[in-house]
């Protein structure tokens, strides 16, 4: 692919990105809020619990695919498509593997749910089924991830964002027929969790196969040892920095619901559903740079590699650092909308969910560098001690303090502190032991997405006391005229000259 055509692909795959965004948040916006008014925050208190698992499923899975993606895609781009098929295929094999091992782990957990959860009796046996068809889709979910793999290698994240818009789609559109159509229980989101995943394996598979034009085979025949072991070795410390994510941004929520119940558990998911959303929406910007970053790697041309991650990472925490701001400023009437009227009294709660947000955007950009280069042990180490500590306070804090809102502020607190030092500040530290340049840069770009977020926070929360929330119309035109002169602010005295002509570049059209 000539630098042209990467270029007008890269526009292509920011205009579906952007897209992506966009639906992500629509449907976000509609998704939560929806679930807890129909379910009630009792029964909508479970679907977090479901999360947990599967994200400590997904350590050990979502961790392979991971390790996979850097193997198969220098195996496409040097073309050698046998590798790449025994890549493939051997990934797949595990994962059937994986599947067959956990099921009697996960039958332990799922026949004792209302033993390791504080779940309300008439709701027990509508979680048993509700865990086993969430996570029967997730794993289907995991077949679709290898082969969309495919997508990310070609550089084609337009057509995975195709496919990340289909998902969000169905589940909330299969969630609303099967509440009007069957009944609004909780064990229904399972349902449709799991019909959605059917279908979105269906249409990855047709991809795969146009992408690979048939070249890259499937076949369990094609198992390699000596490929597993070379990807077991990147994916052991994947898995713990996986552990480590989950303990340092999901971890509060399980322990707040095996000490208090499914209501603060079920407010504080929420809000960490929230936070999810905004960190998946701005992902889809910061992922445009992986496939180009690790292009760049496989042909040595390690200075374009240290530019577009200082220069990347920089843009994407000032924008994700603009819309927590926003959050921020505007907390109260946002926790009211999410949750509706009375919670506006946890909006601290969410405040602490989302100031990670831009320091985590912005270091995502900096994992494509080590594991460009396989050198994720020392990340690892320092994600799972982190996620470990703040575990650990967690429990103490449940443990030495009544229930109360002061005890879930300081577990949240701990998790915000632990989480921005290991995203940003102890990643930012290593990417600048493999490329020592990077440092001053990293050191100052934590600076500005920090005082950028401030910033606009303070903004907002003025123009929020001088315009009051007054229903949701009001706050919408308020809300839009803050981000629309915050962004344009922002774009115009925080990012440099080239920074702007790059992201104008990327929305040039071309005749």
């Amino acid at each position: 692919m000539t630098s042209v055509e990467n270029h007008s692909q890269t526009q292509r795959n920011l205009i579906f990105n952007i897209i992506a965004l966009v639906a992500n948040i629509l449907i976000g916006i509609i998704y939560t809020p929806y679930l807890v008014r129909q379910l009630g925050i009792v029964a909508y208190g479970i679907l977090p619990l479901v999360v947990v698992i599967n994200q400590y499923i997904s350590v050990v899975t979502g961790s392979l695919t991971s390790s996979l993606t850097r193997f198969y895609s220098i195996a496409l781009q040097q073309g050698k498509n046998d590798e790449a098929s025994r890549c493939i295929s051997t990934a797949l094999m595990v994962i059937f593997i994986l599947f067959i091992v956990l099921a009697v782990p996960l039958y332990f957990v799922i026949s004792r749910v209302d033993k390791i959860f504080t779940i309300p009796p008439e709701l027990v046996e509508q979680a048993r089924t509700l865990f086993v068809f969430t996570i029967s889709g997730f794993f289907i979910s995991l077949i679709s991830s290898v082969l969309n793999i495919t997508m990310y290698a070609r550089n084609r994240l337009d057509q995975m964002n195709i496919i990340k818009i289909i998902r969000l789609s169905l589940k909330l559109g299969l969630v609303v027929l099967f509440f009007t159509m069957l009944g609004e229980e909780v064990v229904y989101v399972g349902y449709a969790n799991l019909l959605t995943e059917v279908i979105v394996l269906i249409i990855s598979f047709s991809l795969f196969r146009l992408l690979t034009s048939d070249k890259v085979k499937i076949n369990f025949k094609k198992f390699d040892k000596a490929i597993l072991l070379s990807m077991l070795g990147m994916t052991t410390w994947v898995i713990l920095v996986q552990i480590g994510d989950t303990g340092l941004y999901r971890i509060d929520n399980f322990v707040v619901n095996v000490f208090w119940s499914t209501t603060e558990s079920g407010i504080l998911g929420a809000f960490s559903e929230l936070g999810t959303y905004m960190m998946t929406s701005l992902a889809v910007i910061s992922t445009i740079f992986g496939p180009l970053i690790l292009m760049a790697y496989s042909k040595g041309k390690h200075d374009e590699v240290v530019k577009m991650a200082v220069d990347r990472s920089f843009m994407v925490g000032v924008l994700a650092a603009v819309a927590t701001g926003l959050i921020i400023g505007f907390a109260k009437q946002v926790s009211v909308l999410w949750l509706g009227e009375g919670f506006e009294v946890f909006h601290i709660w969410l405040i602490l969910k989302v100031l990670i947000i831009p320091f985590y955007t912005s270091s995502g950009v900096f994992a494509f560098i080590y594991r460009a280069w396989n050198k994720v042990k020392i990340p690892a180490v320092i994600c799972l001690v982190l996620g470990g500590i703040n575990l650990s306070i967690a429990i103490l804090v449940a443990r030495l303090m009544s229930p109360s809102y002061t005890a879930i502020m300081i577990i949240l607190i701990s998790g915000t502190v632990l989480g921005i030092t290991q995203s940003y500040i102890m990643n930012g530290w290593y990417v600048s032991t493999i490329y020592p340049e990077m440092k001053l840069p990293v050191l100052r770009n934590f600076f500005l997405i920090a005082g950028v977020m401030a910033v606009v926070s303070l903004f907002s929360y003025l123009v929020n006391l001088l315009f009051p929330y007054d229903g949701f119309p009001r706050f919408l035109v308020v809300g839009m005229v803050v981000a629309l002169i915050s962004f344009s602010l922002t774009f115009r005295f925080v990012f440099a000259k080239e920074q702007r002509d790059y992201l104008f570049s990327l929305i040039k059209l071309r005749r």
